[in-house]
């Protein structure tokens, strides 16, 4: 666990961060400001709601305490007490070792750097570059200017401004003295009226042989002083002016670092001959991969930086060798191979760029292994991706036995040399279901609008803009900056409408000339390095938007000149080369997926129209999407094969096609599929999206298949009825019902597992009307049908009829075809029973036995392909209240209403929710139920239906 204060405040478990809400980030941050001490209930408090003119409860504070647990320990097994936030006496305490927080090791650092920099300034130097590199903005983040923040953060600053002096003077004691001169003066005007400040620049200068530059400082640090303060330099700055001008010669050697009785010769100057670019914006949101590769190219030879164009890969190569530095002090260079056509050159241009002679005799890449064998060296070869088979031999020469020179390489695609160390660069982190915060996408973006445009406000409305472009762009870095510095000439909203509709059109406005000012025109530096069978796939790909597999990939993109079974080999091709992201699979029995960027789609696609390809193509993804539906599951049966979860990684496809025949063209495929995937939006939590794409398909499109239109019909009436709608639903339902009169043998089991899935939502409701009318046209149907279909027509006939019938007697007939649906394996029966058997028990066995046949509910609706969601917490909720546990009942209403609200269910479901509300509140009070509420409300669907146990 790592905690990043000197910032926003983040947890880093195991690699990924994490960024908490307001008040738990508060909570964390006046703990981290008294890292192992007590912080008192009071305290703590009056921190969390300072910016709201009051103080919440203390079971409130509980949940965010609890919050910040769940973030710091996210694997604590159930009812283990903590190990670093803990509960004392009248407070909390976080325990945490200096090098888990930010914030204690830059203080350990300072402290050392203090100690180091007359005994060993080298050390020292090194102590304060690795504190100053933990700092990514102000301390504690979003609390900074917070008033119990005030005496932490004003400490942490006055450190830090230590720490960047104390990291001048050793420079200037190791002899490093261009880099003092280059530090000193940003610490000039940092902090214009420090004196240190002034004699270190003074110093720096004169040594760098700039004795006029060095005076000039002195008097413009004396003009400063007396017309901020009125007074002259001190003693420390007139003496050395004096000095400077006697042109004394100790100025020019540093202080001996190390006391002894014979006078010591400067330390030789260390640091490497470079030609890096001194002049760069501020690298944003690579924080980890900095800190990486960084560690990872002092100890291997090769490492390669892979990733899409745009990614950013230059760039953060840059910094690597900036920060990495100090450890190759013959030299770090960078090499530029973007314009080199031919791999003879590539040796030539390196030993150009290090400065080595040509030799009268022998090759280049003979004398460079000669020059390279005693050098410890760091080349940093960029744009290697067209040269990539053959730089082999001259990498191989370069990275000889002998020889400790290292190479840090970018590449759109890995140089397959033995020992290369691959890091492949994603792009940066995407504002997710409009959470702004912990996007470095976002985060970049920003920046680099207030750098075109400082004078830019930047509201709700403008950052919400900002969020959509960083989406519709995948986070790319390079389309972020284009975009960013069009707000000259347009704004936000204008912005947004190009990324959406052509982001590979975003361009370059002035600066260096580049022949490649388009990122379409970046991306086509990718494509004509494929081959033709890999352009092939490229193009036909841009038809699958968002995640695909490479099942679906296959029948898509398989059809004449290639088969299907070679696709699999070019998705990884195109992988190999950056043109296409893997997602791999992160839990047991997934399967992992493949996805274009946007601004390679765009690429592709026009690549596709070019080839005139688009109509087969989007007859392929059809294809494959009347393929999937053939096979789901049927009578109401387990989903064996996963066959749901499977249509919901490939859902961006289906989204497409239904897109395509609903939107853009509409026609019969999209009843077709709607009528077909009945179940799937309630099972996978898409109940808003299908309910929009219900409302388009009804009425149906011009030539739509009758039973199919009278089944979306029906779908679009299940779903508003989940909404609690059943005004709008009822006449939906008795016009879809009567299209249903007649339907095809062939349709048969699916009509009947629709007529019963509605059932289950008027039982889910206890809309024992629409349950009857249900029953009846189900044993109608099942008269002479299968037994499966009998089986679900009793259950749904035994629902509508529990309030007219005895208790016990509902009991034993649910139970009776709880185990037949169980035993014949038609699990749809099993679910409408639980939800009788659960509700019933109430009246007759007891609560108790309710929260079983709750749990099988449950664990029937899983084996169906659903995933859990909120109305089995709704009757769990009510079933609890039944026991007298009032609270744990509060909080799984809450837990219910927050999942119904995120899934775009009605709520409540169930009639007598509303009524046990109001029973608790009154026997609670307000306090303690609204504690109750606020608890529920953090509960996961897990947590709240007892799944762990």
């Amino acid at each position: 666990m790592r905690i990043h204060d000197l910032g926003p405040v983040e947890v880093e478990i195991d690699g990924r961060r994490t960024q908490l809400g307001a008040r738990p980030q508060a909570v964390l941050a006046v703990l981290l400001s008294h890292a192992n001490e007590r912080v008192s209930v009071a305290a703590l408090a009056e921190a969390v709601w300072a910016d709201s003119g009051r103080v919440g409860s203390q079971s409130t504070l509980e949940s965010h305490v609890w919050r910040v647990r769940q973030v710091l320990e996210p694997d604590r097994p159930h009812r283990q007490a903590p190990r670093v936030l803990l509960t004392e006496s009248g407070g909390y305490r976080l325990a945490v070792d200096v090098d888990q927080a930010d914030s204690l090791e830059f203080l350990d650092l300072a402290g050392q750097s203090r100690d180091l920099v007359d005994a060993d300034p080298r050390r020292s130097l090194r102590c304060c570059e690795e504190a100053l590199a933990l700092w990514r903005g102000d301390p504690f983040g979003a609390s900074a200017d917070a008033l119990w923040a005030a005496a932490a953060v004003s400490r942490l600053m006055e450190i830090r401004e230590q720490v960047q002096i104390r990291r001048v003077q050793a420079l200037l004691a190791c002899g490093e003295v261009d880099r003092a001169v280059v530090d000193s003066g940003t610490l000039t005007r940092d902090l214009p009226l420090n004196e240190d400040v002034w004699a270190q620049r003074m110093t720096a200068l004169y040594r760098a042989g700039r004795p006029d530059e060095a005076l000039q400082a002195f008097r413009t640090a004396r003009d400063l002083m007396l017309e901020e303060l009125g007074l002259d330099p001190g003693p420390t700055l007139q003496n050395l002016h004096a000095r400077i001008l006697a042109q004394d010669e100790d100025l020019h050697h540093p202080q001996s670092a190390q006391p002894t009785a014979q006078p010591t010769a400067a330390p030789h100057p260390v640091r490497p001959a470079t030609n890096l670019p001194r002049r760069l914006p501020p690298l944003i949101g690579r924080g980890a991969e900095l800190a990486s590769l960084t560690a990872l190219i002092a100890d291997h030879g090769l490492v390669t930086v892979v990733g899409a164009a745009g990614c950013g890969k230059t760039r953060l190569a840059i910094e690597v060798a900036r920060h990495g530095g100090e450890t190759f002090p013959d030299g770090v260079f960078i090499v530029d191979l973007g314009s080199v056509e031919r791999s003879g050159l590539v040796a030539e241009l390196v030993a150009s760029v290090i400065g080595l002679a040509p030799a009268p005799a022998g090759s280049v890449e003979e004398q460079l292994r000669q020059h390279l064998a005693d050098q410890r060296i760091l080349l940093v070869l960029d744009n290697c991706e067209h040269l990539a088979p053959m730089l082999y031999d001259l990498i191989m020469e370069v990275l000889d036995d002998d020889s400790d020179t290292h190479v840090l390489a970018t590449s759109r695609e890995p140089l397959a040399v033995p020992g290369e160390i691959t890091w492949p660069l994603n792009p940066l982190i995407t504002p997710a279901d409009g959470d702004r915060a912990g996007s470095t996408a976002l985060e970049l973006f920003l920046a680099r609008v207030r750098e075109a445009d400082p004078t830019l406000a930047l509201d709700d409305v403008s950052l919400d803009l900002a969020a959509e472009i960083c989406n519709d762009v995948d986070g790319l870095p390079l389309a972020l900056e284009l975009a960013a510095a069009r707000v000259r000439t347009a704004s936000l909203s204008e912005i947004a409408d190009q990324v959406r509709t052509d982001p590979g059109n975003l361009r370059r406005v002035g600066g260096r000339g580049d022949h490649r000012r388009t990122l379409r025109q970046v991306i086509e530096w990718s494509h004509r390095l494929l081959e033709p069978e890999e352009r092939l796939v490229h193009r036909r790909l841009s038809v699958l938007r968002g995640a695909f597999t490479r099942d679906c990939a296959a029948t898509v993109a398989g059809f004449a000149p290639l088969s299907p079974g070679q696709v699999p080999d070019l998705l990884e091709s195109l992988v190999n080369r950056s043109l296409l992201l893997a997602l791999r699979a992160e839990e047991p029995g997934e399967e992992s997926t493949f996805r274009q960027l946007a601004t390679v789609r765009a690429h592709a696609a026009i690549a596709l129209r070019e080839a005139d390809e688009s109509v087969a193509t989007i007859d392929s993804r059809h294809d494959w999407l009347r393929g999937m539906l053939a096979r789901r599951p049927g009578d109401g049966r387990a989903d064996e094969h996963g066959w749901y979860r499977e249509l919901d990684v490939d859902f961006a496809t289906v989204r497409a096609s239904l897109e395509s025949t609903l939107v853009d063209d509409p026609g019969p495929l999209g009843c077709f599929v709607l009528s077909r995937v009945s179940n799937f939006w309630y099972h996978r939590g898409r109940m808003i999206e299908g309910l929009k794409w219900l409302q388009l398909a009804v009425p149906a499109p011009v030539g739509s298949d009758p039973t199919d239109a009278a089944m979306t019909e029906l779908n679009l009436a299940a779903a508003e009825g989940m909404r609690g709608r059943f005004d709008s639903s009822r006449p939906l339902f008795d016009h879809a019902l009567a299209g249903l009169e007649e339907v095809p043998p062939d349709r048969l089991t699916d009509v009947v597992e629709l007529l019963a899935s509605a059932a289950l939502v008027g039982a889910l409701h206890r809309n024992f009307q629409m349950v009857a009318v249900l029953g009846r046209r189900l044993q109608e149907m099942a008269a002479d049908g299968d037994p499966a279909f009998r089986l679900m027509a009793d259950a749904v006939t035994c629902f509508a009829e529990i309030e007219s019938t005895p208790p016990q007697i509902s009991v034993e007939r649910a139970t009776e075809l709880y185990h037949r649906g169980l035993a014949d394996g038609v699990l749809l029966t099993c679910w409408i029973c639980c939800i009788m058997l659960a509700a019933l028990s109430v009246r007759t066995s007891g609560p108790e036995e309710g929260l079983i046949w709750n749990h099988r509910m449950i664990e029937v609706q899983i084996r169906l392909g659903a995933r859990p969601e909120s109305m089995p917490i709704e009757g769990r909720a009510l079933l609890i209240m039944a026991t007298g546990q009032l609270r744990e009942g509060v909080a799984l209403f809450a837990a219910s209403e927050a999942q119904s609200r995120r899934a775009g269910l009605g709520w409540p479901a169930m009639p007598a929710t509303e009524g046990q509300l109001a029973m608790a509140r009154e026997s609670l009070g307000e306090e303690a139920y609204r504690a109750a509420w606020e608890a529920g409300l953090s509960l996961t669907i897990e947590e709240a239906l007892d799944l762990e146990r």
